[in-house]
């Protein structure tokens, strides 16, 4: 008996079955009777192998553009899912390619400038990485921002006005620079509730170490800022509203840093006055946020970056001797200035 063959149909195994009925009839009869003519034998087989071929081919041909089908539905369907993915990757990678523009850099001769007292590489300040622009974190801080801006009211602006021109450029040396004297000032103002004695005609020494702190700081902080190049909050959300257009990147904050670092250097001399030193260093890096031109994390850094600095900086053998002479004179001075009880 042969076998029936797989991929045969219904009606293909019922007329094998038959013809294999018939030949067992065939076989039970006398064999003058089921003799055969040679060549009508090999048609009636020939017929029944072709017939079974072409049930095997439809078979098969059947199979194969089913599975091709299926194969174009599921890319179909794979395309469309793919096609909504990429455009929100698209957006997602569109936001975090958006960097501080080059163009708009405005502080070059920064990253030139000659320490005094710190000749450590950039890479050994350690701040976090900020979060992403299109982080849930930055979301955050701009939603915080523009909560900033909504309740900002006329005293608050003028508040930050008066804080945003507190900042020492090293470059601005010549006293008959028109900005000198606001330059030099701002050397004190995180100490200013110490008394009026704290100014720098009264305390020159102390103005010329402060301006060499500065002058360091002001290195280390624009080469982070290059380094991370972050975009300015109002370069992401364009509803916020700044009040000025800083010509640097974000991260770290220079407001935030350079404050912080009066903070700890003044604490170092008045411990007991420390906490009110760091508090005027915040209300400075928090000014930066009402303005709109710095996210929080901007100011956090500021202020990591600042205890990082005057760590490595009491390492230097040469800040530490000009670090006794200011205490000197500012204790001179300070004792000059206090009022006699009687």
């Amino acid at each position: 008996m042969e076998p029936i063959y797989q991929f045969a149909t219904p009606q293909s195994i019922k007329n094998q079955k038959a013809e294999q009925s018939n030949q067992t009839a065939k076989e039970q009869q006398p064999d003058a009777q089921h003799t055969c003519n040679k060549a009508a034998c090999e048609r009636q087989h020939k017929g029944a192998s072709t017939l079974l071929t072409l049930a095997l081919v439809l078979l098969c041909s059947v199979a194969l553009q089913t599975a091709a089908l299926a194969q174009t539905a599921m890319v179909f369907d794979g395309g469309k899912k793919s096609a909504k993915e990429n455009k929100s990757d698209v957006a997602i990678r569109s936001l975090d390619d958006i960097t501080f523009p080059a163009a708009d850099f405005k502080r070059g001769a920064y990253l030139k400038l000659r320490t005094v007292y710190l000749h450590v590489p950039v890479s050994k300040f350690k701040l976090k990485p900020f979060p992403a622009n299109s982080s849930a974190e930055t979301r955050a801080e701009l939603d915080f921002l523009l909560y900033l801006q909504k309740t900002r009211n006329a005293e608050a602006i003028n508040r930050t006005e008066t804080m945003a021109a507190v900042y020492y450029d090293p470059l601005t040396t010549n006293p008959t620079d028109a900005d000198y004297t606001r330059n030099l000032n701002s050397l004190f103002y995180i100490g200013r509730d110490l008394g009026l004695w704290f100014n720098p005609e009264k305390l020159p020494v102390t103005a010329q170490v402060l301006q060499h702190v500065i002058q360091d700081a002001t290195y280390y902080i624009f080469s982070l800022k290059n380094d991370y190049n972050r975009p300015r909050p109002y370069q992401l959300d364009s509803r916020l509203e700044n009040l000025e257009a800083p010509g640097h990147a974000s991260y770290p904050s220079g407001h935030s840093s350079t404050s912080h670092v009066h903070a700890y250097i003044l604490g170092h001399i008045f411990p007991e006055y420390q906490d009110h030193f760091l508090g005027v260093a915040s209300d400075m890096a928090f000014s930066r946020e009402t303005r709109g031109v710095h996210y929080p994390s901007d100011s956090e850094a500021g202020k990591e970056f600042a205890r990082q600095f005057v760590h490595e900086l009491m390492k230097s053998p040469k800040f530490r001797t000009d670090l006794e002479a200011m205490k000197a004179e500012i204790a001179r001075v300070r004792a000059a200035n206090q009022l006699t009880k009687k």
